[in-house]
């Protein structure tokens, strides 16, 4: 990315995945919106925030702790891999 077009990186791309991540609030709220609970699930921010929560609230609702571990470690292995992927290609031209 271009440094030109770190502002718009945070505008157009951290924000949306900060407010949707459950930072500000539990998974669980979403449950009025079941589609979009869903479609949150695709976010790593999500899993953090829930492990953060059940580790600092553990009365608060939040994902089970054995989905939370889970959806990281194969978040850490995919992104690992696109990201090693990505070097290999620039580092090799």
């Amino acid at each position: 990315m271009d440094q030109q077009h770190i502002g718009l990186m945070f505008s157009m791309v951290m924000t949306p995945m900060i407010f949707f991540g459950c930072a500000y609030y539990p998974w669980s709220a979403l449950n009025k919106f079941p589609i979009l609970q869903k479609v949150v699930l695709v976010n790593p921010l999500v899993y953090a925030s829930e492990g953060l929560r059940a580790a600092l609230v553990p009365k608060a609702s939040h994902l089970p702790v054995a989905a939370v571990i889970g959806a990281l470690l194969f978040f850490d292995v995919l992104l690992l891999v696109v990201g090693l992927r990505q070097f290999g290609k620039k580092a090799v031209t």
